[in-house]
């Protein structure tokens, strides 16, 4: 059993007087549960998105109950202050909404250390973090839901190569390649970025021959499936990032692909809207709108809409402008210049979510996520068992002789829940369906294959019939 660790951390260990006064196993065992508490602090960076640009202002929760669960009730205590007294690890001692009243976080010190792999020594820690996991495991798959997304999680392989995701997160520009920066510095200047591809390229690259839930549910880069009060589902595999699953497969090399929900979130607050407007009986109030929103709908071009039609929202990149449209239809504030630009396209769909939000602001995410549960979660939860199929939030996927069965079932709810939309109307656009991994041809692997071909014959090293090596 391995886990994460710091550079020379035996060494920063080793000038403490608590530490180096130790009994020699007593220090190994030590040393083990303050790798555990690293790897719980690297964990919490790979899943949480938040406060990515300043890394070292990223404070977790971990409660004295978890800390002493893991690391015992007298050990925790010593663990802790060596890692603070050391400068590795540093606690936030004041109060903040949503933290506890202990939070930890890394320094700007174990920032620039690098992150390892390392054994457990101590055979008793070993046994207590198996049997934590194992007992959590068996409580997790009680529940069919998580049963089956662990069961499918546990099929997943990756196949592209690591320089794949290093390729697309890095991007240097002119001046960095002209002055010879070395790429591998540059990601280790991305540092929570690289730590969650790295993190999750690396645990899953391993699973590869796994296929035991258990041992995939074992796994330090595993995440205990959790449901949100709104039904939405968290666990790994919601958290992996995109150029991650694009290097992923299902086990026998089958393409990943996805069904899901065109503009998700503005979609289904849209679609609360209209069904409130049918049945308050206020659709001669706001006719024109209903019918635009409606159909805007149905064609799966909202976005494209707002970009169109707003001066606001013109300007901004694809990727930026979807972020400032949720942003707008969830942040508390109403007369922020987004909130003002989304009024002024729909008047009374705005007013209508604005109105929700002075009561309590967080009620409008949690009308979009609720309904986007009731839809993708239920969906999933009747797939048959032998189907492979994950849910991410508003997406499932599944392999592409499954995806028009997904697609059918996801309309047939939609339709359900909000009958302002017809069985007779075209619904095709509601569902896109498109493929997550890389085809074959498009691995870097091939791609340079393809190069190296085309060169020797460039060269006449080769006659220019020859095809790709096998």
């Amino acid at each position: 059993m391995e886990q994460y660790s710091l550079e020379g951390l035996v060494e920063i260990l080793n000038l403490s007087k608590e530490y180096h006064s130790l009994a020699s196993n007593k220090q190994l065992e030590i040393y083990d549960k303050c790798n555990w508490a690293i790897t719980r602090i690297i964990q919490e960076i790979v899943f949480n998105d938040e406060q990515k640009d300043k890394p070292e202002k990223f404070f977790i929760n971990i409660s004295s109950k978890e800390l002493k669960k893991y690391l015992g009730t007298r050990d925790y205590i010593t663990v802790i202050n060596l890692l603070i007294s050391t400068g590795i690890v540093k606690r936030n001692d004041k109060y903040s909404k949503g933290n506890f009243s202990k939070s930890y976080s890394f320094t700007n010190k174990s920032y620039r250390m690098g992150d390892v792999m390392v054994a457990i020594h101590s055979k008793a820690f070993i046994k207590r973090l198996s049997d934590i996991k194992e007992k959590a495991f068996y409580e997790a798959i009680k529940d069919p839901l998580l049963k089956k997304i662990l069961y499918n999680t546990s099929k997943l392989i990756v196949v592209e190569e690591e320089d794949y995701y290093k390729s697309e997160i890095l991007n240097l520009t002119e001046e960095e390649m002209e002055n010879e920066i070395d790429p591998e510095e540059k990601l280790k200047e991305r540092k929570k970025q690289y730590y969650r591809y790295k993190s999750f390229y690396n645990e899953f690259k391993a699973l590869n021959d796994v296929t035991s839930p258990l041992e995939v549910f074992k796994n330090k880069i595993y995440q205990t499936p959790t449901i949100a009060k709104s039904g939405r589902v968290y666990y790994t595999v919601s958290s992996i990032p995109r150029y991650i699953r694009k290097s992923m497969r299902v086990y026998g090399g089958h393409y990943i692909w996805e069904v899901d929900m065109r503009a998700a979130q503005p979609t289904l607050l849209m679609l609360e809207w209209l069904k409130s407007v049918t049945e308050e009986n206020s659709l001669n109030t706001s006719g024109s709108e209903f019918i635009l929103c409606k159909e805007l709908i149905l064609k799966g071009g909202i976005y494209d809409y707002i970009k169109d039609n707003s001066k606001y929202f013109n300007l901004l990149e694809y990727s930026y402008l979807k972020k400032e449209i949720l942003c707008a239809l969830y942040e508390p504030n109403q007369t922020s210049e987004r909130n003002k630009a989304l009024k002024s396209l729909f008047p009374y769909f705005i007013g209508w979510l604005n109105t929700i939000k002075k009561k309590n602001y967080k009620r409008a995410s949690h009308i979009g996520q609720s309904r986007e549960a009731d839809i993708f979660v239920e969906v999933y939860k009747n797939l048959p068992d032998d189907m492979f199929s994950l849910i991410i939030h508003d997406s499932i996927l599944c392999l592409e002789q499954d995806t028009k069965q997904v697609k059918e079932l996801l309309v047939k709810r939609t339709t359900e829940l909000f009958p302002i939309l017809k069985t007779n109307e075209d619904l095709d656009k509601l569902f896109n369906v498109s493929i997550v991994s890389i085809k074959d041809e498009e691995l870097m692997q091939a791609k340079n294959e393809r190069l190296l071909i085309e060169y020797l014959k460039k060269e006449n090293f080769i006659n220019q019939d020859t095809q790709l090596i096998d």
